[in-house]
């Protein structure tokens, strides 16, 4: 499943990421771990003011 992912920033500056498949905490807990259809992002948790997904879980 791909769903759009926003991170905001502590500046106020915004990242979209429209095909991430999943998303978490980095085990020492310091950074929050997105990855995409086509990348891999380490986000550090000090520039993260707040983070948004628009994720579906549907029954078949």
């Amino acid at each position: 499943m791909l769903y759009q992912l926003k991170v905001v920033f502590v500046d106020n500056q915004e990242m979209e990421l429209e095909k991430t498949k999943k998303h978490g905490f980095s085990d020492d807990l310091e950074f929050l771990e997105v990855t995409t259809v086509e990348e891999i992002f380490l986000i550090p948790f000090k520039q993260i003011k707040y983070v948004s997904c628009d994720a579906k879980i549907l029954n078949k």
